[in-house]
């Protein structure tokens, strides 16, 4: 699968489907990035702030906030530091305050 199809979805394993682990690899991809690292997260107003909140839309709706939740406790594992950067993001959706 190629770094835009992982990225954005596609094919088997993609969240689309809300599958948890599909979602952790498409977060862990938008925050291994060198301009991300350095800034300290991504950038609530950024295309990729978009693409973060689609994912927990998507989560939501495949398993409600204990599903974001889920994926932002395996975010916190795999990538301590993005894990706040994430709730600022998700914080404004409607899915991460109910």
């Amino acid at each position: 699968m190629g770094f835009l199809s992982k990225l954005f979805g596609g094919g088997k394993g993609s969240s689309s489907d809300g599958d948890p682990q599909a979602a952790l690899d498409q977060l862990v991809t938008l925050y291994d990035v060198p301009d991300v690292k350095a800034d300290g997260g991504i950038s609530p107003t950024s295309p990729q702030a978009a693409e973060v909140r689609s994912i927990g839309r998507k989560l939501h709706k495949a398993g409600g906030k204990a599903r974001m939740e889920e994926v932002r406790d395996s975010l916190r594992t795999r990538v301590p530091w993005a894990t706040q950067n994430l709730e600022v993001i998700w914080g404004g959706m409607k899915e991460w305050q109910g």
